[in-house]
């Protein structure tokens, strides 16, 4: 009989799907036998550990708001955004975790606490914080001032305090006169 494991899952995944699914493959699965989405019995892989390491993950990204990008206005800005959910039962301290783009845009975040199966929406323009609303800070009339790329690859990344990658999500990108945005599960 041929053990299963995380790796030759995705070992094996990457064999059908090709390269790019294998390290996010690793990384979902992780997370969700972290988060007790299930346990690797379940998979007859072997014992668990009891690591009780919260699960909050990309859900959504706005990376377009309604109307064109010219002129900048804070409404424009906070109408780009990127939803975060914590899938837990428990919630998740925030404090100092990042938000990133592949470009180098950084938002860290403030004294922050995500409730059990809570999201909050980060906004890149400016605003006052709150428990569902958080804001980048960038202002007007600079079209540098938006973050999220409306054509081309663009890639988001979640860091716990540590510096460890949480999620990640890549979108392409297209560039529209409405809103445009990508959904992700879990």
């Amino acid at each position: 009989m041929h053990e299963m494991t995380v790796g030759n899952l995705a070992d094996g995944l990457q064999q059908c799907s090709g390269e790019g699914i294998q390290m996010r493959t690793k990384q979902l699965l992780a997370a969700l036998i972290a988060g007790g989405v299930f346990s690797l019995p379940l998979l007859g892989v072997g014992q668990a550990s009891a690591a009780a390491v919260p699960v909050v993950y990309i859900h959504e990204i706005q990376y377009s708001p309604a109307g064109p990008d010219i002129p900048v206005t804070t409404a424009k800005l906070n109408g780009e955004w990127v939803q975060l959910t914590n899938t837990t039962a428990g919630s998740v301290a925030m404090t100092n975790w990042t938000l990133r783009d592949k470009a180098g845009h950084v938002y860290r975040f403030p004294r922050f606490v995500l409730g059990a199966h809570k999201s909050v929406y980060v906004h890149t323009g400016t605003g006052t914080n709150s428990a569902i609303n958080l804001y980048w800070g960038h202002k007007p009339p600079s079209s540098f001032s938006y973050v999220w790329n409306n054509s081309g690859t663009e890639t988001a990344r979640l860091e716990n305090a540590a510096g460890k990658t949480v999620d990640y999500r890549t979108y392409v990108g297209r560039s529209v006169s409405g809103p445009a945005y990508v959904i992700y599960g879990p």
